[in-house]
């Protein structure tokens, strides 16, 4: 049971931007009524994702890889904009019910690769990740309105997700043999200082500045 709460909220919580963009998708075919088909396809999609994740972790640079990647995720959350669109309706039709589905998992797996890697982090076990995933994604498609409106009047949501994914990125990149055997000859120089800790609270720090200033920017505030 504990497992499942650790990748429920790790997902319902890396999901806050992913929302703003499955919802622009899900506004358009709104009149289709695939909320709930959405949540089953995208739960057993990211399942697989992170399957593959664990066969992938033993390649050579995987983990440096990675970390790089989710970092680059976080700068990218805290310093976008996303606005939604309303856009003209289409007939209905089995078929393409199955292309928006279809359109929900392809977009999916290019912007749900920093839950993925942290629910990996946290559980490799089949059942808890189904079971945290598909609850975190029946919340969050059923309050779609009520998260967009909160990401995007609230800018600081997504800071916090973003300085989250920074800090599990550099998690991450310290599990690479070779970041490890250099943290060694760190730790064995400054015997008294927690090296991996004060990169991952740097990590956080310089990703909550960046979307500071960004959103002071955005909206032309000088300080």
């Amino acid at each position: 049971m504990h497992e499942i709460l650790r990748v429920f909220f790790i997902n319902l919580i890396s999901d806050i931007d992913n929302m703003l963009i499955l919802g622009t998708i899900l506004r358009k075919y709104s009149y289709l009524n695939v909320t709930f088909l959405a949540v089953i396809v995208l739960t057993l999609t990211r399942s697989f994702y992170v399957a593959v994740v664990e066969g992938l972790s033993q390649l050579p640079f995987f983990h440096l890889l990675v970390g790089i990647i989710l970092l680059f995720i976080a700068f990218k959350l805290v310093t976008r904009s996303i606005k939604g669109e309303e856009l003209k309706r289409e007939q209905r039709s089995a078929f393409l019910k199955i292309k928006v589905l279809f359109l929900l998992a392809a977009t999916d797996f290019l912007i749900c690769l920093d839950s993925i890697i942290v629910i990996y982090e946290f559980s490799t076990h089949m059942v808890p990740v189904l079971v945290g995933i598909f609850c975190s994604l029946l919340i969050s498609l059923h309050f779609l309105t009520l998260i967009e409106k909160l990401a995007t009047n609230y800018f600081w949501i997504n800071v916090v997700a973003g300085g989250f994914i920074a800090h599990n990125a550099v998690m991450v990149i310290v599990k690479e043999p070779r970041v490890i055997n250099w943290l060694v000859y760190i730790d064995q120089v400054y015997p008294n200082g927690n090296i991996v800790e004060i990169v991952a609270d740097g990590a956080v720090i310089m990703v909550v500045f960046t979307g500071l200033i960004s959103y002071l920017k955005q909206h032309r505030i000088t300080i």
